[in-house]
C-alpha cells in the first residue's frame, strides 16, 4: 500500500462516517456481532499464527487474546444501548428550568496501532470500543508478527467493508504514512520510545490519543507473604509468552529475610511449569525476532550473580528462564524494560525506603505487592503511582472488564476495557436544553447589573447557584 492508497482509504472511511453508516445502534450491534462470528471462525488460524510468530502455548493465546476479546464483545453487546444513550446530569439553580445531559458521540475515523506480542488482543479489544462508540477504524498490526497480521486482516475482510474497518499490513513506514493523515483518534500500544513519536505526529493535527505503553513493573514481596505462592505467581507472570508482555513482573524486590527462600521457590516453579529442560516444553515460547533476541541476550552478561538458567540458542531464539540476584540499581538489568524471561531479584530491608526509591523512578504500568499485612497493602497503594496494582497476584487487574486498564506518565495515558473502551472512543458532548417560557427566564443574569451583585453573592453563599 502506498501513500495515495492510504489517502483514499482514509477518505473512504471519512465519507462512510459522514453518511452516518456507523451511527445507529443497530449498525453498531451488527458490526460487533460480525466481528465475534469472524473471531470464532478463525480461532484455529489464530492459534497457528501465534505459534509461528512466537511459539506461544495455545492455552496462553486463548486465555489472553481469544477469550478476552470474546468477553469484551459480549460485554459491549450487553451494555451498548445504555452506553450510547444520553445521560442526565444535575443542573445548577441558576439554570433551574433547564435539562442537562451528556451525549456520547463518536470521533470519526480512528487509527489503532498494535504491538507484536499480543497482536489480536491489541487490535480487536480497542476496535470493540471504537465500533461500539460508532467510529470507523484503520488497524495497523505490527510487522514483527506477520502471520498474526495476515490472520487479523482475514478476520476483518470477512466481517467488514474497507470503508468501515480495514487492516493495513506491512512495515512501520506505513504507520508513518497513516500518521500523516488527519485522523480523529489514535490508539497506540507499544513502547514509550515509539509512543513519543505517535504523540508528536498526532499533535500536528491536534488528534487525541491513547497511549498504552509499558515500563519496569516491579513485584514487592515482604516477609509476611506466602513466599512459595508469591514465587509461583511471579514466575507464571515472568514466563508467560516468554516474558514478552507489558504487564509482566520486570523485576522483584524481596525482603532480605525471605530472599533466599523466594529464589529457591522460583527455581522450583520453573521446573514444575516447564520441566528440567524448558527448551523441550511445548508450553514455553521463543523471542519474537533476532533484534529482540540479541537485546535480551545482552542482559545475560551484566555482572550480577546468576542463580538459575542463563543458556540460550540463537538459532531457535530461545532463552532459558533466568534468575539473577546481587543486582545493583545501576545495572543494565534495571535500566530498560526487559521484555524477556529474565528476572532480577533485589533485596530490601525497609519498605519505607523502597517506596521512596520507587517514587523516584518512572511510573510503571503495573505494580505487584505480596503481603498478608493489610496496613502495608494500603501503604503501598497510597505510597506509589502506577497504571494499576494487583495485591498478592500478578496481572489480574488487567484481566477484568470492570476496571480500566492503562498507564500513567511514562507508561502511558488513557485507558480502556469494558465501559472505559466505549468512553475512550466517545466524545462526551455537553448538552443543555433551556426552557422557552419567559416566566422561567431569570432576570438576574441579564444587564443592567446595577444592584444585582449583592443578590448574586447571597445566592452563592447558600449554594443556590
Amino acid at each position: 500500500m502506498n501513500k495515495a492508497e492510504i489517502q483514499r482509504l482514509v477518505a473512504a472511511q471519512r465519507a462512510a462516517f459522514a453518511e452516518g453508516r456507523t451511527l445507529d445502534i443497530a449498525s453498531r450491534r451488527s458490526s460487533l456481532e460480525r466481528l465475534k462470528a469472524s473471531l470464532l471462525k478463525h480461532e484455529a488460524a489464530m492459534f497457528e499464527a501465534v505459534r509461528k510468530d512466537m511459539g506461544r502455548a495455545e492455552v496462553e493465546t486463548y486465555f489472553m487474546e481469544i477469550n478476552m476479546n470474546l468477553e469484551e464483545l459480549d460485554f459491549a453487546l450487553k451494555h451498548l444501548d445504555g452506553w450510547a444513550s444520553p445521560r442526565s446530569v444535575k443542573t445548577p439553580t441558576l439554570f433551574f428550568a433547564a435539562d442537562s445531559e451528556l451525549h456520547p458521540e463518536p470521533y470519526g475515523v480512528t487509527l489503532i496501532i498494535a504491538a507484536w506480542n499480543f497482536p489480536f488482543l491489541q487490535l480487536f479489544s480497542p476496535l470493540i470500543g471504537a465500533l461500539a462508540a460508532g467510529n470507523t477504524a484503520v488497524l495497523k498490526p505490527a510487522g514483527d508478527s506477520p502471520h498474526c497480521a495476515a490472520v487479523a486482516a482475514q478476520i476483518v475482510r470477512e466481517a467488514f467493508t474497507p470503508d468501515i474497518v480495514t487492516v493495513v499490513e506491512g512495515s512501520s513506514e506505513l504507520t508513518t504514512m497513516l500518521l500523516e493523515e488527519k485522523l480523529d483518534y489514535i490508539f497506540f500500544t507499544g513502547s514509550p520510545r515509539v509512543g513519543r513519536i505517535i504523540q508528536s505526529a498526532a499533535a500536528k493535527h491536534l488528534t487525541p490519543v491513547t497511549l498504552e505503553l509499558g515500563g519496569k513493573s516491579p513485584a514487592i514481596i515482604d516477609e509476611s507473604a506466602d513466599i512459595d505462592q508469591a514465587a509461583k505467581r511471579v514466575m507464571w507472570s515472568k514466563l508467560f509468552n516468554a516474558g514478552q508482555i507489558c504487564v509482566t513482573v520486570d523485576h522483584a524486590y524481596v525482603h532480605e529475610s525471605v530472599h533466599e527462600a523466594f529464589i529457591e521457590s522460583c527455581k522450583k516453579w520453573v521446573a514444575e511449569f516447564y520441566g528440567a529442560d524448558p527448551s523441550q516444553s511445548p508450553d514455553y515460547g521463543f523471542i519474537i525476532n533476532t533484534r529482540n533476541f540479541e537485546r535480551a541476550v545482552s542482559y545475560l552478561d551484566v555482572g550480577a550473580r546468576l542463580r538459575h538458567g542463563g543458556r540460550f540458542d540463537a538459532e531457535r531464539r530461545y532463552i532459558e528462564p533466568t534468575i539473577f540476584d546481587q543486582v545493583d540499581e545501576s545495572s543494565l538489568l534495571m535500566k530498560d524494560e526487559l521484555f524477556a524471561p529474565i528476572l532480577p531479584v533485589l533485596s530490601f530491608r525497609s519498605l519505607d525506603e523502597l517506596l521512596a526509591l520507587q517514587r523516584s523512578k518512572d511510573k510503571p504500568l503495573a505494580l505487584y505487592f505480596f503481603s498478608k499485612d493489610s496496613d502495608r497493602q494500603r501503604q503501598v497503594i497510597r505510597g506509589t503511582s502506577s497504571g494499576g496494582v494487583t495485591i498478592n497476584d500478578c496481572m489480574s487487574h488487567g484481566g477484568t472488564l470492570f476496571l480500566p486498564f492503562g498507564g500513567v506518565g511514562n507508561s502511558g495515558m488513557g485507558s480502556y476495557h469494558g465501559a472505559k473502551s466505549f468512553e475512550t472512543f466517545s466524545h462526551m458532548k455537553a448538552v443543555m436544553t433551556a426552557p422557552t417560557a419567559r416566566i422561567l427566564d431569570l432576570p438576574l443574569k441579564y444587564p443592567p447589573y446595577a444592584g444585582k451583585l449583592a443578590t448574586v453573592k447571597r445566592l452563592e453563599r447558600f449554594h443556590i447557584l
